[in-house]
């Protein structure tokens, strides 16, 4: 039960990036969904990744103290 969870968790995760991937490539070069082989699979997962990727840390703590703190 628990592999069987972690597969359905494993499958959202790579449909969203999927997605991610397919929108962030430009609206002239995307394939239609019937046409994608398993290369271009890999692709638009490769630049969801990176797409997620880019948005960088979300935690919105500073690393570095305010100029003006420092000891």
């Amino acid at each position: 039960m628990d592999l069987l969870i972690l597969f359905i968790i494993g499958v959202c995760f790579t449909t969203i990036v999927f997605f991610v991937g397919r929108f962030a490539c430009p609206r002239h070069d995307r394939v239609p969904l019937m046409e994608v082989d398993h290369v271009l699979l890999w692709t638009t997962l490769r630049r969801g990744w990176h797409a997620l990727g880019a948005l960088g840390p979300m935690n919105g703590i500073a690393d570095d103290p305010p100029e003006g703190r420092r000891a």
